[in-house]
């Protein structure tokens, strides 16, 4: 039987290179594996905390040295079976020895590396040593002629985290270690070594399986494999057992009544356990198991029908493009609709079969150093994602393929994923043997660890590296490498799942609007000239406009709020009117020359919401844009559902603390646009539109829901300075019903009757109920930055729980815009807006999952300002900072929520 030796926790950790005075410098320490190098130097104080102010800038140094870790460990006896030393993870150019012997080398941070140790071991004190080479000297001689990427070029051949080496939303942190398990394991004279488990076919009769055992084997003897199925609830539902006539064996699984695996929203998750049992002469030889779940997948593109809605989208947006509009061309001169006379044809997911709406973000490493990642930080974020009514996440191309965990939690809670290769805005070494060598062994590690998950629905080759080519082109970045490496893997390890050969693809450009998927990150550029240079009063019907059959990427930024902004920045930096330090953590885009990342925000916050008093309430105006954007954006694909397939916001999460891109802060906690999403993804929504071309208000009803849904609206036009008896000027009621998964007009205003009433004193409010529940959309004809607001009287009336979880009821006596629950909370809600006299209980509940940066002396004299609270499970051993109370409340007593809105 399989026996394992943990080689994880203390080991010792040297350094050598040149200090900041010039000279050749050592540095011993203590370290912790899996870990990374910063992790151990900000705990032996010899770094500061990289995501505090520019402290970033200061640890530079750590990546020009060279490092090398060092442990032993004890054996009593030599096992009899094969001693094979196990990686999961090491990042990245590294030499391993095993008792002063050579083992091997590595350059890969994605593969898992097993060595056969046999008759280097011995009984008693061994040594495991692992020296890492630098990046410089991992490239050296390789030649970067005609190689060109976003950022800097040199991490182009360099199989690691793309992003730490610099990315517009985090700085360059690489690093170097053993970041994911180490162990010794002692193999039995056979091994089971991988268990694959899919869904063949779904009909009215049940489902059919493909199940595939591999194995290994050092003896003659005969060796038998004993299989069986259980379901959710532990009961044997299919089992096998057959003599082993080689390596494989390939069988098929009937179930008649299958429970099926559905994304969120759609269905239920029932997981299926998959257990196979090696035996020889001996007995049991080696026992593995998988999780797995029953579903088919597939993408449906079908053409434009003539006549139809679809067709005359399609016709818009091309008109559109060839007549000016923001998003004809790129800054390299490629027009993006290039498509000619092709019909345009759409992007759906089918899940069993059944058409599912995809809403949802790009998740990114969540940490620099993700040796540092918790189970718990996993489960945290992606709860906030199912609760954000996010169906689908896309594990982006300059990241890392997440661990065990986030899969897991993904499987469980329904959320769907696009998983990219490895490779993100550049051309690609495709030529260099050595290259493709390495990433052919961790393109093939990824399919096999990755495949069993029922939440993978489809792999995409890239990410943007054959954007600016149309999918017919034969030689654009990326394509060899798909249909070498990537695409041919996936089709002979993975035949259930899809695959596309990047991220966007489909027509000419591979960014086509009307075929395929499109990032509108891709035509980022054109989107800040609008903001920059139009006064934004046709904001709403310009968001609106920007569809596309599917949309991997769209674009859209915010603060987070002001109490994480105290954990990687000083006092004195939140009231510097330049803003200096905030656009530092906004980081830029390397293609922005005159006009920022963190400028395009500001400009957003200075044309949509009203002056801010300070530097705080200016924030959180840009905290707000987020919110209106975000949602606005959702809804616009909603009602077009009958063209758009989905959306997913760059970007879910953050690497650093960061102000920028994501919806999550990189502490854990949601930002505005967090909020604005959650607000127009629930499963039903309302949605105004002002209709131009039918001179109408269209009211929509957009639902998600598998089954029809019926309900009654309420239009109500309300002015912004009324009490709850005289607030309403003109009301209408309505019916309505709406098919399954579909979005309709349920009532359409000529605008003849309303246009004269939607002045900068009224909103025009939409109520929707019905057995799905309820929803309100409110709508104001101008910017608002222009209502007129009177004094709202917003209040927190009650509060009820403890510093862990809780609610607070808040309250209005009039209209009240953008009602913000400030704290280190996970709110149910906000940002939202209070009618007169309405009251609403928002839930609250601390995060004891987040991180945290920390600070070292300057944020000492920070401590104790604003009602933020941390309950951090990790923060960096020598930050200065307490977990346990980062809001300076020393009293013990409850931590405060702040209550602010624009008036």
């Amino acid at each position: 039987m399989r026996r394992s030796i943990a080689l994880t926790g203390l080991w010792q950790l040297e350094g050598e290179g040149i200090d900041l005075r010039g000279k050749e410098a050592r540095i011993a320490i203590d370290a912790q594996v899996p870990g990374h190098v910063h992790q151990d130097l900000l705990a032996a104080g010899l770094i500061a905390d990289p995501g505090y102010r520019k402290q970033a800038d200061d640890c530079q140094w750590v990546e020009h040295w060279r490092w090398t870790y060092r442990r032993t460990f004890e054996l009593g006896r030599l096992d009899p079976g094969r001693p094979l030393l196990e990686f999961e993870g090491l990042d990245t150019y590294a030499e391993i020895e095993v008792n002063g012997v050579r083992l091997a080398r590595t350059d890969n941070m994605f593969v898992r590396y097993r060595f056969d140790v046999s008759g280097l071991l011995r009984e008693g004190t061994n040594e495991l040593t692992v020296r890492f080479r630098t990046v410089a000297e991992g490239l050296a001689g390789k030649s970067y002629a005609g190689l060109g990427a976003a950022f800097t070029n040199e991490r182009l051949f360099v199989r690691r985290m793309q992003c730490t080496f610099g990315w517009d939303w985090v700085g360059r942190l690489v690093s170097y270690g053993i970041w994911r398990p180490v162990r010794l394991v002692f193999e039995d004279i056979a091994a089971i070594d991988d268990l694959f488990v899919y869904t063949q076919a779904l009909d009215a009769r049940g489902a059919s399986l493909a199940v595939a055992v591999e194995t290994s084997s050092r003896t003659e003897e005969p060796l038998r494999l004993s299989l069986a199925i259980a379901d959710a609830a532990g009961g044997i539902v299919w089992q096998a057992e057959r003599r082993l006539n080689g390596g494989k064996l390939e069988l098929t699984a009937d179930l008649a009544e299958p429970a099926l695996w559905w994304p969120a929203g759609y269905g239920g998750q029932p997981l299926y356990t998959l257990v196979a049992k090696l035996y020889g002469k001996s007995g049991l030889l080696d026992e593995r198991s998988r999780a797995f779940g029953i579903r088919t997948v597939r993408i449906e593109q079908l053409e434009d029908r003539a006549g139809s809605a679809e067709e005359g989208m399609t016709a818009r947006i091309r008109s559109e493009g060839t007549t000016g509009n923001a998003f004809a061309d790129n800054p390299d001169g490629t027009v993006w609709e290039a498509n000619g006379e092709r019909p345009g044809s759409g992007f759906r997911l089918l899940v069993n079969g059944v058409s599912v709406f995809c809403k949802g973000a790009n998740w990114v490493p969540c940490d620099p150093f993700p040796s540092r990642v918790s189970d718990s930080r996993y489960e945290h974020l992606l709860r906030l994602a199912r609760d954000a009514g996010m169906t689908m996440l896309r594990c982006w191309g300059g990241g890392i393929y997440e661990p065990e965990p986030f899969w897991d939690w993904c499987d469980r809670l329904g959320i769907v994923v696009v998983q990219d290769f490895m490779m993100a805005c550049g051309t690609y070494p495709e030529s260099d043997r050595e290259w493709t060598a390495s990433l052919t062994a961790e393109t093939e590690g990824a399919i096999r660890a990755l495949r069993n998950h029922p939440s993978l629905v489809w792999w995409n080759g890239d990410n943007e590296n054959g954007m600016f080519a149309g999918e017919e082109d034969r030689d654009y970045p990326g394509r060899a490498i798909a249909e070498r490496i990537t695409g041919r893997l996936c089709a002979a390890q993975d035949p259930s799942r899809p695959f596309q050969p990047t991220s966007p693809y489909g027509g000419s450009t591979n960014n086509s609007f009307t075929i395929g998927t499109a990032h509108y990150t891709g035509a980022l550029f054109e989107m800040f000239d609008v903001f920059r240079n139009t006064d934004l009063r046709d904001y709403r019907s310009y968001f609106a406009g920007l569809l596309s059959r599917f949309c991997p990427e769209f674009p859209m930024f915010g603060t987070p709020e002001v109490h994480s902004l105290r954990r990687m920045m000083s006092g004195e930096d939140l009231a510097d009117p330049s803003y200096g330090m905030l656009e530092y953590h906004t980081k830029n885009h390397p293609g922005l020359k005159d006009f920022s990342l963190f400028r395009a925000l500001a400009t957003l916050a200075d044309k949509l919401a009203p002056p801010a008093a300070s530097t705080v309430e200016q924030i959180r105006r840009m905290s707000f844009v987020q919110h209106e954007l975000t949602r606005l954006t959702v809804e616009a694909y909603r009602r077009n559902r009958h063209y758009a397939g989905g959306i997913l916001f760059w970007m879910f999460n953050d690497c650093w603390p960061a102000s920028g891109w994501s919806l999550v802060d990189y502490y854990g906690y949601p930002k505005g646009g967090y909020y604005g999403f959650q607000k127009a993804a629930r499963p039903v929504i309302a949605s105004l539109e002002k209709n131009e071309a039918a001179g109408t208000y269209d009211c929509w009803v957009c639902s998600d829901k598998p089954e029809e849904i019926r309900g009654t609206g309420t239009l109500r036009v309300l002015k912004l300075d009324g009490s709850a008896g005289d607030a309403e000027v003109w009301s209408r009621t309505f019916d309505f019903a709406v098919e399954a998964g579909a979005s309709a007009v349920a009532a359409g205003i000529p605008a003849a009757q309303l246009d004269g009433l939607l002045d900068h004193r009224h909103v025009l409010v939409m109520d929707i109920d019905g057995g799905f529940g309820s929803d309100r959309c409110i709508y104001f004809a101008g910017l608002p930055a222009e209502m007129r607001l009177a004094p709202s009287g917003l209040r927190i009336e009650s509060r009820s729980g403890g510093p862990e979880a809780g609610s607070v009821t808040v309250a209005a006596d009039r209209y009240a815009k953008a009602v913000l629950l400030h704290g280190a909370f996970a709110f149910s809600d906000n940002y939202f807006d209070l009618l007169p006299g309405e009251r609403r209980t928002i839930e609250y509940r601390s995060l004891a999952a987040a991180p945290r940066a920390g600070a070292g002396g300057d944020q000492a004299s920070d401590r104790g300002v604003g009602s933020a609270i941390g309950l951090g499970v990790y923060p960096p051993s020598g930050s200065g900072v307490d977990p346990r109370n980062d809001s300076g409340n020393d009293s013990g007593i409850e931590p405060a929520i702040e209550l602010i809105g624009w008036n």
